[in-house]
């Protein structure tokens, strides 16, 4: 009876060990997970010019995060652009700026804006990559149409403005998605009924092609005494 007993507590204490290392392993995922996604970069060579997409509603605020990582002592730019493709606010990173920086646009038209890093030549016909981290978003809980006043919240008064600010950037990226779902439906609508239309207009053309061509061809038997 002892020896059962024995393998029964050694299962029991083998399952609470593999169940604690797997709470230890997913703890260490969630700690470790933001920092490996904080870490992603990319490069920019200089003299060349690469831009990220992002859709945003009008009136909103865009927010960028950038680190010029491991700066070698070249000066760059950060350009926003409008959905017509022109530039609205531009940004200048110098040369010794090596930390983490943030900067925001409020958009005027609703559309795709682009967020533009571009760097200058350090020496001629240089074309080193730069090594830069970005993150972009929509919406700043810091951000304000009067700076004067963000001064004066504190405490509850900030965690208040900072959750409204974040529900009004929802709420109006979700009335930009309606509103783009109904142009695209819309237009959807509008496409189809012209491929109807099309269609309807082939299909008469080869109608009369085949009444001319079945008229012709009696004729053509008619006069061979044929039929």
């Amino acid at each position: 009876m002892g020896a059962p007993r024995r393998s029964k507590l050694a299962g029991g204490c083998y399952c609470y060990a593999k169940r604690w290392l797997a709470t230890c392993l997913l703890l260490f995922m969630a700690n470790c997970g933001p920092r490996w996604t904080q870490a992603a970069y990319f490069h920019v060579h200089e003299g060349e010019e690469k831009c990220f997409v992002e859709t945003v509603p009008e009136h909103q605020v865009l927010t960028v995060k950038y680190r010029h990582t491991d700066n070698p002592g070249v000066a760059c730019m950060l350009v926003f652009k409008d959905p017509r493709q022109t530039q609205v606010f531009t940004k200048r990173i110098a040369e010794d700026d090596k930390e983490q920086g943030k900067t925001a646009y409020m958009t005027q038209k609703q559309g795709e804006h682009r967020v533009c890093i571009k760097c200058e030549h350090s020496r001629w016909m240089a074309t080193r990559p730069l090594k830069w981290e970005i993150h972009v978003d929509m919406g700043d809980t810091e951000f304000s149409r009067s700076p004067a006043t963000r001064l004066e919240f504190k405490g509850v008064e900030r965690t208040l403005a900072s959750t409204l600010a974040r529900t009004e950037a929802i709420s109006a990226e979700n009335e930009y998605e309606k509103t783009t779902e109904v142009e695209f439906r819309d237009a959807s609508e509008q496409i189809n009924s012209h491929v109807v239309l099309v269609s309807m207009f082939i299909m008469t053309i080869e109608a009369g092609l085949i009444a001319w061509q079945t008229t012709h061809l009696r004729a053509f038997f008619r006069r061979e005494k044929m039929i």
